[in-house]
């Protein structure tokens, strides 16, 4: 969320020069425990939140992500089942079937623990299957995608904010990744990008969160991501 939060930010603080937002990179899990833990502090989370984890905040639904199952330029392949994603990331399929890498082996990227891409994958994709041991595990959604740029052999999953031109989002069930089709509901692997919120938030802060749910904010969401329901 890192990417949608500066996006946003510059937007606000654009209207309002004399007020400072930092942006921190991290994860879902610190960004939740950050929100509960200190004042004048978001929490960025791509993940479901349980009720049990808001202590004095409340969550506020920003923008629908599509998570992406992304391959190298020069892998042919452009569409994928649901079942063959969870085979694929579990282990049970390791070779390429066709193009040049036919018969060459998979290298499944996936993402560190307490990520919520990771979350949100692993709960939407994977059919209660657990994700390879063997699978190349990155610190960031930019060295996921950086990986499989460099490496022709590579599949992975990321934010549909994440693709760049130098990799490839496959079409999963028939379905292309799109904010329309998220939006739709028509693309299979929706997750919820979310703002943990104080309670008591401080008027400016508050100013902030009403600011990303506005017109205004939404409109720079869907430069790259599906619009709040």
């Amino acid at each position: 969320m890192q990417g949608i939060a500066q996006m946003l930010a510059d937007g606000y603080t654009a209207q309002h020069p004399n007020l400072t937002l930092t942006v921190e990179a991290s994860n879902s899990e610190i960004g939740l425990r950050a929100a509960n833990q200190f004042t004048n502090t978001l929490g960025m989370v791509a993940r479901a939140i349980q009720p049990a984890e808001l202590s004095q905040t409340r969550a506020v639904v920003i923008a629908r992500d599509g998570i992406a199952i992304i391959v190298n330029r020069a892998n042919p392949i452009n569409a994928i089942m649901r079942s063959q994603v969870a085979d694929v990331f579990a282990g049970n399929i390791l070779t390429w079937p066709v193009g040049p890498n036919v018969g060459k082996a998979i290298s499944v990227i996936s993402r560190e623990a307490g990520s919520g891409t990771r979350d949100a994958f692993e709960t939407l994709a994977m059919n209660g299957l657990r994700v390879t041991r063997t699978a190349i595990v990155m610190p960031s959604e930019a060295a996921v995608v950086d990986y499989v740029a460099r490496h022709p052999e590579a599949i992975a999953y990321c934010s549909m904010g994440g693709v760049t031109d130098e990799v490839h989002a496959l079409i999963v069930d028939n379905a292309p990744l799109s904010p329309q089709t998220v939006e739709a509901k028509t693309y299979p692997y929706v997750r919820a990008l979310t703002l943990v919120v104080p309670l008591a938030a401080d008027p400016a802060l508050q100013d902030f969160v009403n600011f990303a749910a506005s017109a205004d904010g939404q409109q720079l969401v869907a430069q790259k991501f599906a619009r709040a329901p």
